[in-house]
């Protein structure tokens, strides 16, 4: 029997990504339950099953050969699993970096946010390319407000892995919302698209390591 994957360069890209996602849960949910405790522990498998859900969603989607009225429903989850990882990246820093009032109004905050999101995308996912990004960037920058605490309770070479991955993510919504030409000319199967799916996993990447490495 033959399988037909509607977009090949996408599905494959984010495929990947949710395995790589999957086999980094284990160590990180391993260290978050022997180092610190059941509070870290929720809040990285909040980070990570966010991650699962969203280049799952992704793979899906892209996979599918079906009719246009059940690709729309995929569509829609496909989109609104962005603002669940935005959201899910959000909370162990709130939980366990930030805590207290500051954190919780943070975390409040974002996940508010994401329900605004996925919100919109249910009744509108038609809605401009910019406009999706324009919020997916300016909610994953919400943290400038509480730069100065982070500052001061994390290692300074915390932040370069906590900006790359920032940087990295905003530069693929900016390539998503623009879906230039010239990335589209020579490649039917790796166009823009596929471009911003490589920036959203060097973005993962980068904040898997930050987690990792200074938040537990």
């Amino acid at each position: 029997m033959q399988i037909t994957i509607r977009e090949p360069g996408s599905a494959i890209t984010h495929f990947i990504g949710m395995m790589m996602a999957v086999f980094a849960a284990v160590p990180l949910l391993i260290k978050a339950a022997t180092a610190s405790g059941s509070a870290a522990f929720t809040a990285m498998a909040v980070f990570m099953l966010s991650m699962i859900l969203l280049y799952g969603a992704s793979a899906t989607y892209h996979s599918l050969t079906v009719s246009d009225k059940v690709l729309r429903i995929f569509r829609k989850i496909d989109h609104m699993m962005i603002f669940v990882l935005i959201a899910g990246s959000y909370t162990p820093v709130c939980l366990i970096v930030l805590g207290g009032p500051l954190g919780y109004t943070l975390l409040a905050v974002v996940w508010g946010i994401a329900l605004f999101g996925i919100l919109i995308k249910a009744l509108w996912i038609t809605c401009p390319k910019w406009f999706s990004s324009t919020i997916y960037i300016a909610m994953g920058w919400v943290c400038l407000w509480v730069f100065g605490p982070l500052w001061n309770t994390l290692p300074k070479s915390a932040f370069l892995w906590l900006l790359a991955g920032g940087v990295i993510y905003t530069v693929g919504g900016v390539i998503y919302a623009l879906k230039l030409p010239i990335f589209n000319a020579k490649h039917a199967y790796f166009g823009s698209h596929e471009i911003f799916h490589l920036f959203v996993m060097g973005g993962s990447i980068c904040h898997f390591i930050f987690m990792y490495r200074y938040v537990l």
